[in-house]
Formats: C-alpha cells, structure tokens, sequence
C-alpha cells in the first residue's frame, strides 16, 4: 500500500468586514473585469499592505471614521494572515475592519484604479 504525502491542513478563518460602499462596488468590478474572484483581490491587497507595514514604509492609523454606508463582507483567510492581521490590529490600536479598509484603499491607489462610478 502506497503511503501519500500528508499535506499538513491549514485552516482558514472568516472576517467579517465592513466595507463603504463605493469601496465593495470597486471591488465587484474589478472582481468582474479581471475574471478573479474579490477574495483574492483583498489578499493581495493585504499581502502588499503587509509587506509595506513590515517594512516599516507604513504605520497602520485610524484612518478617517467608516462611513454610515456600509456593505459587509466576509473575507476568508489562513491562520497566518489571521494572527498577522489580529496582532497588528491590536498593537496599532485599530480594528482588523480597518486595517482591510486601509490595504484596499492603498492597492486602489497603486494600481490607479478609479473609484466606480455612481449610478444615478
């Protein structure tokens, strides 16, 4: 009997974010226009945000207060990125919501990435 290489099991977690609105509706689009699904898009947005902070270029703020519109959002992420993520947020005094906003925003901003328009 052949013996399989063990994968050892990561475990993912879920966060629930809470997303202003014309920020969820620019990721819907770029979800949509590059074919990739928005979990993908905010890990990416995050694993850059992460490497920004540790490297000292950025210091995680509160930022400008969340607005009243909301959309919430659940991210779905590894036990690594969650520690990361739970540990940074209580070092710099913020929430973990936050520090989602603030990497979404910045990776909006890197990719020069306009906001999506509003419908009237």
């Amino acid at each position: 009997m052949e013996q399989m290489d063990k994968q050892p099991e990561v475990r993912m977690r879920f966060i629930q974010s809470r997303l202003p609105t014309d920020l969820y509706e620019w990721l819907r689009l770029r979800a949509f226009l590059l074919r990739q699904s928005m979990n993908s898009i905010v890990l990416e947005a995050v694993a850059d945000y992460r490497t920004t902070v540790e490297a000292g270029e950025v210091t995680p703020t509160k930022g400008a207060p969340e607005r009243d519109a909301i959309v919430k959002y659940n991210v779905r992420v590894d036990e690594d990125l969650y520690e990361w993520l739970r540990t940074t947020a209580f070092f710099a005094r913020v929430s973990i919501n936050t520090l989602l906003i603030a990497a979404l925003v910045r990776f909006r901003a890197t990719h020069h990435d306009t906001p999506a328009p509003r419908l009237p």
